[in-house]
């Protein structure tokens, strides 16, 4: 059953809330919202499927993104026991912000034994564009997330712009799992350091523990559980799918 809460608009952004709870009449309650500015483009869910344990849900782009001064933000909540699933129909293209900046915030809250598989599309970062993307997790005991995210640096053809990411995460005692913050742009493709390598993919996989031999390649174990998959590439295609299938069937 999907419901719509009804809450006061946001003043500078669009707001998308997700969360998927108790069974209600054999299916999980899934509970969604946008809120925001008339115009404000957002990312609205809808919902594909449910079940007495789980929810598919689509992210859809709602108006165009991501322009200067655009502030998405989006929180997750997955109840206990529940598994939720977010799929997105299509990449996301930051464009030429003329000296301004946008924003994109994520915030995931798991209960226990709660699982989140989100299979993030591309994420290009045009010439001119200056973006900060931030991902906040919070997991309960048991809790398992999959996270895919690629970033593009630059159109093809043409430069990138710049991208200031951040991660943290944290187990049910407040114990940081992944604490990380990249800061990237043109500069970052000189050798040494990118290269030719103008996408970068991950993984994240925390909550699970995976056979050392599963996915060797680019793998990072976390020192408190979890594990974080990292592939350098010239085109977005060229991302081998292999950890990301080993992550969400872990």
């Amino acid at each position: 059953m999907t419901t719509t809460i009804s809450t006061p608009e946001l003043a500078d952004g669009a707001l998308t809330r997700v969360r998927v709870g108790a069974v209600d009449r054999g299916r999980v309650r899934v509970e969604t919202d946008v809120t925001g500015p008339a115009m404000a483009p957002a990312l609205r869910p809808m919902l594909l499927a449910s079940d007495a344990r789980s929810a598919r849900i689509s992210l859809v782009p709602d108006g165009a993104m991501l322009l200067v001064g655009d502030q998405v933000e989006v929180e997750v909540e997955v109840g206990e026991g529940a598994c939720l699933t977010l799929v997105e129909p299509a990449g996301t293209v930051a464009y030429d912000m003329v000296g301004g900046h946008a924003s994109w915030l994520v915030t995931i809250t798991l209960e226990a034994g709660a699982t989140l598989i989100w299979a993030g599309e591309p994420f290009v970062v045009s010439a001119g564009a200056d973006v900060t993307r931030d991902t906040r997790v919070t997991l309960g005991r048991g809790a398992r997330l999959a996270l895919r995210e690629t970033l593009v640096l630059g159109r093809h053809g043409e430069r990138p712009g710049r991208v200031r990411t951040t991660w943290s995460a944290h187990d049910h005692d407040g114990r940081p799992l992944l604490v990380e913050s990249l800061d990237l742009d043109e500069n970052s493709l000189a050798p040494g350091l990118l290269g030719p390598n103008r996408v970068l993919g991950s993984v994240t996989a925390l909550g699970l523990d995976l056979p050392a031999d599963v996915c060797p390649e680019g793998r990072l174990d976390l020192q408190h559980g979890g594990t974080l998959w990292r592939h350098l590439a010239s085109e977005a295609h060229q991302i081998p799918a292999a950890p990301w299938e080993c992550a969400k069937t872990g």
